[in-house]
């Protein structure tokens, strides 16, 4: 079965978050310490604009920056130790719009299943926007490995 994350992803990901936090929180520093500075020299309008550059940045920074890493830190963990299901489906296509599934993006599969209790046989798996997307053929049977709906294995059967 082909993965589709590994602990090498996660490693990688939490580096990348880590120097991000240290450049938001360096940048923030720099900011408060001119706001102690502006505050001892009694210099009003640079200790408000400092003091509101770091709120800015501290929300800017990490609402932008962090955030999103974060989301697909939450994804891999759950990738990689999380709860995982096997099912064998037929690919049937892809949709043409791109899916956010807990501020991460994907691209929606949809697979044909057995028929449930409505008779539908669609069942929409999704595929990170991360990760290259393999030459799935339409009509032909994969076994996927899945958390959630997202696809962290697969094999052609």
């Amino acid at each position: 079965m082909q993965e589709v994350y590994s602990d090498r992803d996660l490693k990688e990901l939490t580096a990348q978050m880590n120097r991000r936090m240290a450049v938001i929180g360096a940048i923030a520093l720099v900011c408060t310490g001119v706001a102690a500075w502006s505050l001892v020299g009694r210099i009003e309008w640079l200790t408000m604009v400092s003091v509101a550059l770091t709120g800015v940045v501290l929300i800017f920074g990490i609402e932008m920056f962090y955030r999103p890493l974060h989301a697909y830190r939450k994804l891999l963990i759950a990738a990689l130790q999380g709860r995982n299901h096997e099912i064998r489906l037929t690919y049937d296509h892809p949709e043409s719009e791109l899916s956010v599934v807990d501020g991460v993006s994907f691209r929606s599969l949809i697979f044909l299943g057995d028929p449930d209790k409505h008779g539908t046989r669609d069942q929409m798996y999704y595929w990170d926007l991360q990760k290259n997307l393999p030459a799935f053929e339409s009509g032909k049977d994969y076994l996927l490995r899945y958390t959630g709906k997202t696809i962290i294995g697969w094999q052609p059967v």
